[in-house]
């Protein structure tokens, strides 16, 4: 019985550092964080989004933002995303280029935080259902994302 017990542990760890994110992988998805508003105008806002692993559990990426309704924008935000147990990841990115209404603004536009958890759906796919702080440089919010990748 302990001998099974222990080659059940020795699995369960093998299949769990197999979803691991390691050196070199690089995934390419999108996200949202879910703002979908209808009245009194509407707004839907997604991000595509990549992040390369430049060591196991540290990736670097970036977010092209999109946003459509009553103003379209576009927004890229370089990000970091750091693997602090497992599958859940703290995150930050910057918004240092946003095109809004005809105006273009280059500089540290917002500053936005997060947790997360990384599900992978097999080897090549994961989805990420996040925790944000948004904009917190300026009026600080609270929001919920979901974002998915595929490993390329």
């Amino acid at each position: 019985m302990k001998k099974l017990v222990l080659v059940l542990l020795v699995l369960g760890g093998v299949s769990i550092s197999a979803n691991a994110q390691s050196s070199g992988d690089l995934f390419v998805g999108g996200s949202s964080n879910l703002g979908i508003t209808i009245t009194p105008d509407f707004n839907l806002n997604g991000n595509v989004t990549a992040d390369y692993f430049i060591m196991d559990g540290l990736s670097v990426g970036g977010n092209l933002g999109l946003g459509i309704g009553s103003a379209t924008s576009i927004s890229l935000a370089p990000s970091a995303k750091y693997f602090v147990m497992g599958d859940i990841f703290a995150m930050v990115s910057a918004d240092v280029l946003s095109i809004a209404g005809g105006t273009t603004t280059v500089g540290l536009n917002s500053l936005n935080a997060g947790v997360g958890y990384w599900y992978a759906l097999g080897d090549n796919v994961v989805v990420a259902p996040t925790l944000n702080l948004s904009n917190i440089t300026n009026s600080l919010g609270i929001g919920l994302g979901m974002g998915i990748s595929v490993k390329l």
